[in-house]
This record gives structure tokens, sequence and C-alpha cells, in this order.
């Protein structure tokens, strides 16, 4: 049988998160090169008022002053307990002048739950840190999301 889908939905939304946990193991080939995993949580908010818990766990590999790369999984949680989970990769870049970096990531729906049973799509991501990883400052970010996807119709 054929699987009809309904049209493609694309949406924004804002994401504010910070790091609750990190571990990093510096890498001896140059200073402040470092390989670690981080978890991440903080909320989703959509332009048209829905709100999703976020949760991401990645893997990363960095140099301090320069940025890196970063690979690992995405998922948002909905009020009524649909899921949708990315694999998604990136890239953390400081520019010349900055002391925080930009990110910028992309990735593919992997599975959803609930009314997100079935998704098919692609989510792409930019943002920017607001403070440091530290003692006092856990490092809070503020993203753009768009999500781009098809559902099989009911």
């Amino acid at each position: 049988p054929v699987t009809q889908v309904v049209a493609e939905t694309v949406k924004k939304a804002k994401i504010t998160s910070y790091i609750i946990k990190t571990e990093a193991i510096p890498f001896p080939d140059v200073k402040g090169h470092i390989v670690g995993v981080l978890e991440k949580r903080g909320l989703a908010v959509f332009e048209d008022g829905e709100v999703a818990a976020y949760h991401a766990q990645l893997r990363f590999d960095s140099i301090k002053q320069q940025g890196g790369s970063f690979q690992g999984y995405s998922q948002l949680t909905f009020k009524d307990g649909s899921t949708t989970i990315a694999k998604v990769q990136g890239t953390q870049t400081l520019t010349p002048g900055e002391k925080l970096p930009t990110v910028t990531s992309k990735g593919e729906y992997i599975k959803g739950t609930g009314r997100f049973q079935g998704i098919k799509g692609n989510v792409s991501a930019s943002g920017k840190l607001i403070t440091p990883y530290g003692e006092e400052t856990k490092g809070d970010m503020v993203m753009d999301l768009t999500s781009t996807y098809t559902l099989p119709s009911k």
C-alpha cells in the first residue's frame, strides 16, 4: 500500500538552553584541544506559541579560541507527550574579536512519537553562546531553529 503524507510543514522556534553535564579530555596535539560529551536542557518556543522541552546529548571536538565540531541527538518533548528526535551535526566558530562562539547545526529527523509518528524531514539551527561554561554560568545559549518536515496522513 502507498502511504500518503500531509503537506510539508515549516516551523520556526527560539531555543534557550544550558549545559547540565559535560566531560572533556585534553588531547595533547595542540594547546587547548579537547574532546568530550555534553548534555543540554532548555525550552523551544515556536512562532505559534507552542512550547516544547529541549534535550540534547552531543559529542564534541574543539580547540580553545578556534572552535570545533559536534554531533549527536536532540529531542523535543511537547505538552501532549509527543516527541521528535533528530540526529544533528554542527560547528562552533569563534569570530575574531568575540569572546564567545557562534553555533550552526543541521540534522535529520530519525523518530517521532504521538502526533509526530512517522516524521520525515530536516532541522537547522544557528545561535550564540550568551555565557561561557563554568562554575557560575553553564554555557547559556540562544538558537533559532527551523524544522521542515512531512507526516504520514492519518
